[in-house]
């Protein structure tokens, strides 16, 4: 695991060539940073996803300045102004972030993720620069020359060792002062499978983590490989001021919950899953504020569905003030017009794909055609017509 020159110009985009001219032009360097050189380590290539850090060793940081060369990014693609100055130019399925250096001056008195004040810095030192950032792996640059020839590997940090180690370790001396690294930290270690330095290890334990919301939590459940394992991974940690929505029982049914979570990537889905393993949702709900009339009818949906996945449509067969009387009859009415309501609120909701999944014996309910002729229809089909015309009648 060594950076090779040529071969990592050769992953450089044609695109990007232009793009460093124009930045050549205003007496910029630029530095490709963070996990893209990270990824090209780990995989060979540096993936579509670009941090670029702009350095100039004498001009100082203008607004006006920063405005006008986003102006003229914008020739080589789509560009937007986000927060702490950086500027995005989406080119293809590129997306490329440009940010001058900073320096971040953390107040005490606050315990988020954005507590603090940026400096920026245009001649600030990449080793100075990098500091901010959280991890060592996550520190590591390759500054380009105007041509993109002669590219320059930085790593003041030793990064690089830390990648070959498989090892954890912070990049300065505030990671402790944002909350979010806590679950960054886990979320790295868990998807890389990499340990923490002992020096990490004791900053993670003495975290305040009072600052941690759901809404971070969820982000990074969403940034992870496989978010039932990265919770079910935190809730296993022993730090006492780290809530998540779900206890220690959990971690016994992670393997159910992934057969029938359809998408981990939806807070119903969440509800939908545990309710369907036996899992009571109420935590989970409440935590991610969602409105107690749609978490308790994506619980009923949950439970229904169970039910009538054990049962079949031939069960029904009769005389419809017969059927009616079914204990279950009542059951059965509900989960139907309960799956009408969620998708015509939510029609994105993978009802379609569960059920089809682990009750196709009663997909038909929801893509039924009558037929015209109802006297002739086939024997292997007419249990399934009369409960949908039960349902049709309700």
């Amino acid at each position: 695991m060594n950076f090779d020159q040529k071969n990592f110009e050769a992953c450089v985009p044609g695109f990007f060539l232009p793009i460093l001219a124009e930045l050549q032009r205003s007496g910029l360097v630029a530095t490709l940073v963070g996990g893209a050189v990270r990824d090209y380590f780990l995989t060979g290539t540096p993936g579509h996803d670009w941090d670029i850090e702009l350095t100039h060793g004498t001009l100082t940081f203008e607004k006006g300045l920063w405005k006008d060369l986003g102006k003229a990014l914008g020739r080589f693609g789509k560009t937007q102004f986000l927060p702490y100055e950086i500027i995005r130019l989406d080119v293809g399925s590129h997306q490329l972030e440009f940010s001058p250096p900073r320096r971040e001056h953390f107040r005490e008195s606050a315990r988020d993720h954005s507590n603090f004040d940026a400096e920026y810095v245009f001649s600030l030192p990449f080793s100075e620069a990098v500091k901010r950032r959280d991890f060592t792996i996550n520190a590591m640059g390759v500054r380009f020359s105007g041509d993109g020839k002669n590219s320059t590997f930085l790593d003041p940090l030793e990064g690089l060792r830390h990648l070959r180690e498989k090892v954890l370790h912070y990049a300065g001396s505030d990671f402790g002062k944002d909350p979010v690294r806590f679950l960054r930290a886990h979320r790295f270690a868990n998807k890389l499978k990499f340990s923490f330095s002992p020096e990490l290890r004791v900053v993670l334990e003495r975290m305040p983590l009072s600052g941690l919301t759901p809404a971070y939590l969820w982000s990074e459940m969403r940034k992870s490989a496989d978010p039932v394992n990265f919770i079910s991974y935190l809730v296993q940690e022993k730090n006492e001021e780290l809530r998540v929505p779900l206890d220690r029982t959990f971690t016994d049914r992670v393997t159910e919950l992934k057969k029938v979570l359809a998408d981990p990537r939806r807070f119903e889905t969440w509800v939908i899953g545990l309710e369907w393993i036996g899992v009571s949702s109420e935590n989970w709900s409440r935590y991610f504020s969602m409105s107690t009339e749609t978490s308790r009818r994506l619980a009923r949906w949950a439970h229904a569905s169970r039910a009538f996945a054990t049962e079949y449509p031939e069960s029904f067969q009769g005389d419809f003030d017969e059927v009616k009387l079914r204990s279950d009859f009542e059951l059965l009415f509900d989960w139907y017009f309960t799956t009408k309501q969620l998708l015509q609120k939510n029609p994105d909701l993978p009802l379609m794909a569960m059920i089809e999944e682990y009750l196709p014996h009663w997909i038909h309910l929801y893509r039924f055609e009558a037929p015209k002729d109802v006297k002739h229809i086939d024997p292997p089909f007419r249990a399934k017509y009369q409960v949908w015309s039960v349902c049709q009648r309700l």
